[in-house]
């Protein structure tokens, strides 16, 4: 089993968020990371449950992130690039991309499992579905403050675009039209 710690990997990210390319050092950053996924549980085991943000400011944000089985986040965007790795229960990221008739459709999806790591670039948009029985928990790495950028949610129904905030956040998660 290889040696995690919280704390030395959140320094890490920050070192490589601050450096030369970025994007794709810190892809090859999280895929060593993620090759060894136990080491990963037990430092977060005692964690309480919910997204936690290890570390944040104008480089990069550092989330603990918790999907519980079968909730679906509603299709949204970062506005920043991502590297996001799962270490336990599984995801499906539904990707989308505008359609003639002025809305979003899904255009791939993606699974996660324990161990998978996963680029985004900063103007993707995607939702995320738990499809584990087991809660998904993953790390993800934004290259940006995330909580400082204006993102923006999707009503993939209704064809509205809103300002991603915690009442239209709730407003589409009680829909829960992406799961399945």
């Amino acid at each position: 089993m290889a040696e995690f710690s919280v704390e030395s990997f959140v320094q890490d990210a920050r070192t490589i968020a601050a450096g030369q390319d970025a994007t794709k050092n810190l892809r090859v950053f999280m895929d060593q990371v993620f090759k060894d996924i136990q080491p990963i549980d037990a430092a977060f085991r005692d964690s309480p449950s919910g997204d936690i943000i290890l570390f944040e400011d104008d480089t990069v944000s550092i989330w603990r992130t918790s999907f519980d089985p079968g909730v679906s986040v509603p299709a949204h965007d970062h506005q920043l690039s991502a590297v996001i790795g799962v270490y336990q229960g599984s995801e499906r990221n539904d990707f989308f991309e505008a359609d003639p008739s002025g809305g979003l459709r899904r255009s791939t999806d993606v699974a996660l499992s324990a161990g998978d790591v996963l680029s985004i670039g900063p103007s993707a948009i995607h939702g995320v579905t738990c499809i584990s029985d087991d809660p998904c928990l993953g790390l993800h790495v934004y290259l940006g403050n995330l909580t400082a950028v204006e993102r923006t949610l999707f009503d993939i129904d209704n064809k509205r675009v809103l300002p991603f905030d915690d009442a239209n956040y709730q407003k589409l998660m009680a829909l829960d039209r992406f799961s399945g």
